[in-house]
Formats: C-alpha cells, sequence, structure tokens
C-alpha cells in the first residue's frame, strides 16, 4: 500500500523548537484562519524574514 504523496520535491528536514506558549497559540489560530499547514506556516514565515532582511 503506498503511503503519502510527497509535499515537497527535493529532501526534507524535520526539527522541533520551543517556543513560549502564547506564541504557539497565536501561531496556530493565524494558521487555522489562513487554512496553512504548520510547514506552510514556517515557510510563509521564513519568506517574510527573508523579503525584510539587510545584509
Amino acid at each position: 500500500m503506498p503511503g503519502r504523496p510527497r509535499k515537497y520535491d527535493g529532501p526534507v528536514k524535520r526539527f522541533e523548537a520551543w517556543i513560549p506558549y502564547d506564541l504557539y497559540m497565536e501561531m496556530s489560530e493565524f494558521k487555522e484562519k489562513a487554512g496553512l499547514s504548520w510547514p506552510d506556516l514556517i515557510i510563509r514565515m521564513w519568506y517574510v524574514f527573508k523579503a525584510k532582511e539587510k545584509i
């Protein structure tokens, strides 16, 4: 029986992050309102960070 199809091309990496609970709740609420998965939320956050980063 085949597993779940891959969502992303190429290699992926799982990571853990310890964050304050109130931040987790705020992220969770935003994730639900936007209809995003946790990986998609993190990727979106990364793109926003990279767009604002000054090199």
